[in-house]
């Protein structure tokens, strides 16, 4: 226990040694740096109030969904073809997903005792909290969608760790709806990037065209529950134990 305190002490004191070296002392020779055009091009452009702008104040946002928007769109769909792929090798026929039903239903339940499960729903309902935020100030503060669908990620295998799969899907969380919600966040970023084209006749993705700040904050909704319910559909497929996936798959099954 000693030698940890003393690591963690030893790893602060550096940190802070070479946070002040760098930021006070300058000794990487950064400060006073001029910015180069492009720098002061979307510093100044991100929230201008006419002309092509994000209307974002958050630069890092404006230039990931206005100024490389289609790379960042087709990062979110490569994303999408990973899940649905994962999701395909995976997926049963009807019947052996009535099996593995039957099967999960014999099976124990187990969860963690009653301390870490109360501390889990504390900590679970944070994460959700932080992670609202984080999307939906993404178009104002630093974070985004994918931020914080993948801090929602973390918080559904906490409850995975805590509550086990079986709990949630009796809730009502079953791939059915996760898969449901995955396909709406896909449909908003669509109609998003779509919505220039039909109704100012404007170009894909000129999200500038939308009223204030709608496009960014669309967007980041969109990317939010894509990412949430998209990691959820892969985690309540993997949950099925792999004796009954082997069971079920060789169709050795004892009544």
């Amino acid at each position: 226990m000693k030698r940890d305190v003393i690591v963690a002490v030893s790893f602060l004191l550096a940190f802070l040694f070479i946070a002040y070296a760098v930021a006070v002392k300058n000794v990487l020779g950064l400060g006073g740096v001029e910015l180069r055009p492009l720098g002061e091009f979307y510093l100044s452009h991100s929230f201008a109030h006419e002309g092509l702008t994000s209307h974002s104040p958050e630069v890092v946002t404006a230039i990931v969904w206005n100024y490389r928007g289609f790379d960042t769109l087709f990062e979110t769909f490569v994303f999408f073809l990973a899940i649905m792929g994962a999701f395909s090798v995976l997926r049963l026929t009807d019947e052996q997903e009535k099996l593995v039903k039957e099967l999960e239903a014999r099976e124990p339940h187990r969860h963690m005792d009653l301390i870490v499960r109360a501390i889990t729903k504390l900590v679970v309902i944070m994460i959700i909290a932080i992670s609202a935020s984080i999307a939906l100030h993404g178009h104002l503060t630093p974070g985004g969608g994918f931020q914080g669908g993948s801090a929602m990620a973390v918080a559904s295998l906490l409850l995975f760790a805590a509550f086990s799969k079986f709990t949630l899907e009796r809730k009502g969380l079953t791939v059915k709806h996760t898969v449901s919600a995955y396909a709406l966040g896909l449909t908003l970023i669509l109609a998003t990037v779509l919505a220039p084209v039909f109704l100012y006749g404007g170009k894909v993705l000129e999200i500038n065209l939308l009223p204030g700040e709608m496009g960014l904050f669309n967007l980041d909704v969109g990317e939010y529950l894509a990412v949430t319910f998209g990691f959820l559909t892969v985690f309540l497929v993997l949950g099925v134990s792999e004796w009954i996936f082997k069971t079920v798959l060789r169709g050795e099954v004892d009544d």
